[in-house]
C-alpha cells in the first residue's frame, strides 16, 4: 500500500510541475462563448493522451524522442488566438460565437507538451507495468481534476466573476499567440548558440 502511495504522490507532482500552465490554459479556454465544457473536457483528455502514448512508446523503444517537430506545433495555438482576435467586441445574442472544438483543444496541449514528454519518458523508462497503470490512472484522475479547478474558478458565482471573465476573454487570444510563439522558438533553428540543426 505505501509503494502504491508512493507512485501516486510521485504521479502528483510530475503531473503539477508539468501541467502547470494548462491550468491557466483551460481557464482560458472555459471563458471563451464558443467553448463548450465538454469540448474542453475532451480535448484536454485527448491531449494529455496522445502525450502519454508517445512517452509510452519512446520509454519502450528506449529512443530519445525527435523533438525538433513538437515546437512547430506552436501554430495550432497562434491560429486560435488569431481566430478569437477577428471576433467582433460585442457579440449579438442571435449571433452564436465560433466554436473551438476538441481536437483544437487537444492540439494546444500537445504543442504545450514537450515539458510533459523530457519527464514522462525517463520515468515510464524505469517502471514496472504495474507502476506504468497507477501512473496512467492518477494523470487521467489529475486532468480531470485539473478541468474541475478550472471550470469552478471561471463558474463560480461571486462579484469578481465577470470582471474575471472579462480580463480572461481579452487576454486569452494574446496569451494563445504568446505561448505559441514561444513554442516555436524552443526550435534548434532558433537557437543562435547551437551549430546544429534538426
Amino acid at each position: 500500500m505505501l509503494a502504491i502511495l508512493k507512485i501516486i504522490g510521485i504521479a502528483v507532482v510530475m503531473f503539477a510541475a508539468t501541467n502547470a500552465d494548462d491550468l491557466v490554459l483551460l481557464t482560458l479556454f472555459f471563458t471563451q462563448p464558443g467553448c463548450s465544457p465538454r469540448q474542453v473536457v475532451l480535448g484536454q483528455l485527448v491531449g494529455i493522451g496522445a502525450l502519454i502514448i508517445v512517452s509510452l512508446i519512446a520509454a519502450a523503444l528506449a529512443l530519445a524522442v525527435p523533438h525538433g517537430w513538437i515546437p512547430w506545433l506552436g501554430v495550432i495555438p497562434i491560429l486560435i488566438g488569431l481566430q478569437w482576435l477577428r471576433r467582433p467586441a460585442h457579440t449579438d445574442d442571435n449571433t452564436p460565437p465560433a466554436a473551438i472544438r476538441w481536437w483544437a483543444i487537444a492540439g494546444v496541449t500537445i504543442a504545450n507538451g514537450a515539458d510533459n514528454l523530457g519527464v514522462y519518458i525517463p520515468q515510464f523508462a524505469i517502471q514496472s507495468g504495474l507502476e506504468k497503470t497507477i501512473t496512467i490512472s492518477a494523470f487521467f484522475v489529475l486532468t480531470l481534476a485539473w478541468c474541475g479547478l478550472a471550470w469552478l474558478a471561471v463558474r463560480r458565482p461571486s462579484s469578481w466573476s465577470p470582471v474575471i471573465g472579462r480580463i480572461c476573454r481579452k487576454a486569452a487570444p494574446w496569451v494563445l499567440i504568446a505561448l505559441g510563439l514561444w513554442i516555436i522558438a524552443q526550435h534548434p533553428v532558433f537557437h543562435l548558440g547551437s551549430a546544429n540543426t534538426p
